[in-house]
């Protein structure tokens, strides 16, 4: 796309008398800058650089407004493509963010849920403290089933560390 642009740029400046001058312009200070440059790099000083002829001078800057025609495009693409991932990128990692806070707030709701029941499962273990009387109640029972014989001891008491806030002890016998 660029180098068809260049083409089309450097013979219609080529067409007319006022871009010939500016393309001539350019040429005689691309060759100024260029002399000078190699000059200074061989280790000598510039003491006169001769100028272009007119025609040289014009293929030069048709030569260099062609060249920057090519530079400014490929920046340009590189920059919008550079843009476009950021954005991509941009739009991934947002993606990400909306997934984990969409999973906390899964997460948060499940926590609300499970303290409702324990909160529900804790009311019931009030209401059976409250049937029985406020002492600890020792019961025994025995099944006889042939020779076997069981003995439980159940006791109700505030809720403690352990099992104990479930209101279960398990027999010492």
């Amino acid at each position: 796309m660029a180098k068809p642009l260049s083409k089309r740029i450097k013979h219609d400046f080529s067409r007319f008398r006022i871009t010939q001058q500016m393309l001539v312009g350019i040429g005689q200070a691309s060759h100024q800058i260029t002399s000078r440059m190699t000059i200074w790099s061989s280790g000598y000083t510039v003491r006169s650089i001769p100028s272009l002829e007119e025609k040289e001078a014009l293929k030069t800057g048709a030569e260099f407004i062609g060249e920057s025609v090519v530079v400014l495009v490929s920046g340009a693409v590189i920059v919008w493509e550079y843009n476009r991932s950021t954005e991509a990128s941009k739009a991934k990692e947002e993606k990400k963010r909306a997934q984990a806070k969409a999973e906390r707030e899964e997460l948060q709701m499940s926590l609300c849920a499970l303290d409702v029941r324990l909160k529900a499962l804790e009311e019931k273990i009030d209401k059976l403290g409250e049937v029985a009387p406020p002492s600890t109640t020792t019961t025994t029972t025995t099944t006889t089933t042939t020779t076997t014989t069981t003995k439980a001891t159940v006791a109700i008491t505030e809720p403690t560390s352990g099992w104990g806030w479930l209101g279960y002890r398990p027999s010492s016998t």
